[in-house]
């Protein structure tokens, strides 16, 4: 089959599923109401990024209706492999060109042995094993997953940069949390100051504690990915993503994810005229699971990404990435008013850091400034806070 023939084909199958399901989506919902639809581009290629993730079904459904309706476009998502895999769900995101995502977790699987963390002030991002054999690299992979056991539905996981031995690993960031760092001491940090309390004895200690359990998710290769959907942009088409990577029901949106991020810059580097824009959509419910509920689905204004925005935003110059982090600290910390600078002072703000930084690094004032700053980043680290929700 020609490549028009398949893209006349494809567009066939989507709009009779699309058709299909409808019936469904109008019988469970009482009212649809979409607002703004006059925002989504009519032409060129648009990346939807829509949130919060309520059902990984019907979100994408209600998407793709109100934006077939009413701009007479067609969306494929990125859904997760694992659903992917499953023969009906499968069979049908087929239909609708859906792009397959892996995702580390979905693979994880019990290791042996249990870690903890030998100095989580000095150094807590040095991981030690007990009964562990981390020289299988089938099994830890440098960009895998180390992941511990989930506590009220949330299982703190960070990656693994370097494989030191058979029972020690250094980690690209630190685990964050209260939970995460009594699971790997044994021991509470304290009333959330980021510190292990030096006033009271943990509640396991030295030969005591074992360590604890956990899982081990494999490095993911998502280049495949990438192409598919710098692929869809090269063709002017429309991709669809929940940002969350998983579907909830909480009150708040979870962290999300840095994909939309290397779609859009790198469909950009590939093609700086492709002329791709982000367009952000609400999904918001009345009683999500109630039968005949009501939902009200909101386009937001497209978001372009103009050249020159694009290359001053992002240029620094800085040596190192620590010391790309150590100068973002210094100008924030420089600016005590706490005022927003534009971004052309605050880019212009770390050429010159970075400048002078380079040229008196050796200074013993300048030294000990970095160790100051550096710490203070630690500090904030541990404690899961920003520079800017501190108060003076």
């Amino acid at each position: 089959m020609s490549s028009k023939g398949k893209r006349t084909w494809d567009a066939l199958t989507y709009d009779i599923f699309l058709w299909t399901f409808n019936i469904i989506i109008d019988l469970f919902f009482r009212e649809i109401h979409p607002r703004s639809t006059w925002r989504i581009p009519k032409h060129g290629p648009v990346i939807f990024v829509a949130a919060p993730h309520a059902n990984q079904f019907i979100d994408p459904l209600i998407l793709m209706r109100t934006v077939r309706q009413d701009a007479k476009r067609r969306i494929a998502f990125l859904i997760a492999a694992k659903s992917m895999s499953r023969k009906f769900i499968g069979w049908a995101a087929s239909l609708v060109s859906a792009v397959p995502v892996g995702r580390a977790l979905d693979m994880k699987k019990p290791a042996k042995g249990k870690i903890y963390l030998p100095d989580p002030e000095g150094d807590p991002t040095l991981v030690r094993g007990t009964g562990t054999d981390f020289l299988d690299e089938k099994v830890y992979m440098l960009g895998g997953l180390l992941v511990l056991p989930s506590v009220n539905n949330s299982a703190a996981n960070t990656e693994i940069k370097e494989v030191i031995s058979a029972t020690e690993i250094r980690l690209k960031k630190a685990f964050r949390g209260d939970i995460a760092i009594k699971q790997l001491t044994g021991q509470d940090i304290g009333q959330g100051n980021g510190h292990l309390p030096s006033d009271s004895p943990p509640e396991k200690s030295g030969a005591e504690f074992q360590g604890t359990s956990f899982d081990v998710a494999p490095h993911i290769n998502q280049s495949n990915v990438y192409e598919a959907v710098f692929t869809r942009i090269r063709e002017g088409g429309c991709i669809g993503i929940f940002p969350e990577g998983g579907s909830h029901d909480r009150t708040e949106l979870l962290p999300l994810k840095a994909g939309l991020a290397i779609m859009a810059l790198g469909a950009l580097a590939e093609n700086p005229d492709c002329g791709v824009t982000i367009v952000p959509v609400g999904m918001n419910y009345f009683h999500a699971h109630k039968f005949r509920s009501r939902a009200v689905i909101e386009f937001g204004y497209p978001i372009t990404i103009d050249n020159e925005l694009r290359l001053t935003a992002v240029t620094t110059l800085a040596p190192d990435y620590d010391t790309l982090m150590l100068i973002q600290a210094v100008r924030r910390l420089y600016n005590p008013k706490g005022k927003r600078l534009p971004l052309p002072m605050a880019v212009e703000l770390n050429r010159r850091l970075v400048k002078g930084y380079t040229t008196y690094q050796s200074d013993p004032r300048v030294v000990n400034l970095k160790q100051q700053v550096l710490a203070y980043n630690r500090t904030l680290f541990r404690i899961g806070i920003r520079d800017h929700q501190v108060s003076c």
